[in-house]
């Protein structure tokens, strides 16, 4: 019997050819099986695909436990990782491709996304780590992505809006509450309690182009704004994308500091970045534990009464602060 092979099937093979290494052959592989259609012309073939899968888990489990890689592990970069999640085809490898430098499978199918895809947005003078996960759902994959999602410093739920976005949201916020991952509403506390996880939260309403999305906007925003940043957007006619860098920005809850030598101009190109809350101290102990043993004071220029102010240690810092250190 003929196995009657789809056009992405060409196109996934060909990823495998040039995947190099074993996370992308994994990856590769995991989407070539899920374009193959389930009839007896494919019994074989799909025998077969599932024992070279085998074989390379197989291969990446034994490099874990030697040390040498953790196949679904996203090493944090940049001044914040943002997870995306949603359910298939809800748009968020075309996010991830609109904000970074990332080129994930973007297809009409599900479960085009299969491992974690990272990539580097730019904001004004600093980058943000996305990060892309399979859909929401998958028992192949809950276990890992939930463990993504707890370490990552904000989530962004992406929702189609073209297929009740608003049963998508409970649906997501339900999955998350019982990986103990509770959504932090606007003016709440970051705390964490009994092994529960905060997590700031965008809903990113995708896909704002088509027909009877501006109605399902509305309900969105009437029904979520007031817990959460909600921003309509669409990667098609790229509508809504500056709008939601800023909210990644708003929702990382970091702050830009800028420092200088005395007598000497600041460094405006390299920021460094701190949580929303922190001190000149808390600075000192980033760049050299020296200056934490040895400062005297600091000046600052931005949020302080007039340019040059002397402050002391415990002086909260604010959004491109520029801090002179004044060491014994």
């Amino acid at each position: 019997m003929p196995a009657n092979l789809p056009p992405e099937y060409y196109e996934a093979e060909k990823r495998l050819k040039q995947a190099a290494s074993p996370q992308e052959k994994i990856a590769a592989l995991e989407e070539l099986i899920s374009t193959v259609p389930k009839h007896k012309g494919t019994d074989k073939l799909r025998a077969d695909l599932r024992r070279r899968l085998s074989q390379l888990r197989e291969e990446a489990i034994r490099k874990k436990k030697s040390g040498k890689g953790d196949l679904y592990a996203v090493e944090k970069q940049g001044a914040a990782q943002i997870a995306l999640a949603g359910f298939a085809n809800s748009g968020k490898s075309s996010i991830l491709k609109t904000l970074t430098n990332a080129n994930p499978v973007i297809a009409d199918y599900p479960m085009s996304t299969v491992t974690p895809l990272s990539g580097m947005m730019p904001f004004e003078d600093i980058q943000f780590q996305l990060v892309d996960l399979p859909p929401i759902g998958n028992e192949s994959t809950d276990g890992w992505v939930s463990g993504i999602l707890r370490n990552a410093n904000v989530l962004m739920l992406v929702v189609d809006l073209s297929e009740d976005p608003d049963i998508q949201t409970e649906l997501l916020i339900e999955q998350l509450l019982k990986w103990k991952i509770l959504p932090l509403k606007k003016d709440e506390s970051r705390e964490e309690k009994e092994g529960i996880m905060y997590k700031p939260v965008i809903l990113a309403a995708n896909k704002s182009d088509l027909p009877g999305a501006e109605k399902e906007m509305g309900r969105m925003k009437q029904r979520y704004e007031s817990l959460y940043h909600v921003v309509g957007i669409s990667t098609t006619k790229k509508e809504g994308i500056e709008e939601l860098r800023r909210a990644i920005f708003e929702n990382s809850y970091i702050i830009r500091v800028y420092s200088k030598e005395p007598g000497k101009e600041p460094d405006m190109d390299t920021p460094f970045t701190l949580p929303t809350g922190s001190a000149v101290i808390d600075l000192a102990e980033m760049i050299h534990k020296d200056f934490l043993k040895n400062l005297k004071y600091a000046c600052i220029w931005g949020s302080a009464k007039f340019d040059g102010q002397r402050v002391q240690k415990d002086y909260v810092l604010h959004d491109r602060d520029v801090v002179e250190f004044h060491i014994k």
